[in-house]
């Protein structure tokens, strides 16, 4: 599985790396959302549950992604709330500038 980072991920979003790495797995799912749970996305993006946990909070809060399924026994549904062409969520985001404008890609193996 890889994954594109967006230059304008990385100009707007103001993430850090691994805001960034979990937000664009989410965008790639389109959408419908990804439906995974918080030890696979660990797994997945090399990180913690507790990291994962954090991030997602911090994005949720930010207003970047929802959560749209919740299961009992079941992994949640995240579904980013913003894309490249309505780049702006409920609240103002900075632009960041200095940033390197290319394409980042980022190999996951399942």
């Amino acid at each position: 599985m890889s994954i594109t980072i967006k230059p304008w991920m990385m100009r707007e979003l103001d993430l850090s790396g691994n805001e960034l790495i979990v937000f664009a797995l989410i965008c790639e799912a389109g959408k419908d959302g990804v439906s995974v749970s918080k030890p696979m996305l660990a797994f997945l993006t090399n990180t913690s549950v507790a990291t994962v946990r954090r991030v997602l909070g911090k994005l949720s809060e930010r207003g970047y992604i929802e959560r749209t399924h919740v299961g009992e026994n079941e992994p949640s549904t995240w579904v980013a709330c913003i894309d490249e062409r309505s780049c702006r969520p409920s609240s103002t985001i900075e632009n960041i500038s200095g940033r390197n404008g290319r394409n980042r890609v980022m190999s996951i193996a399942k």
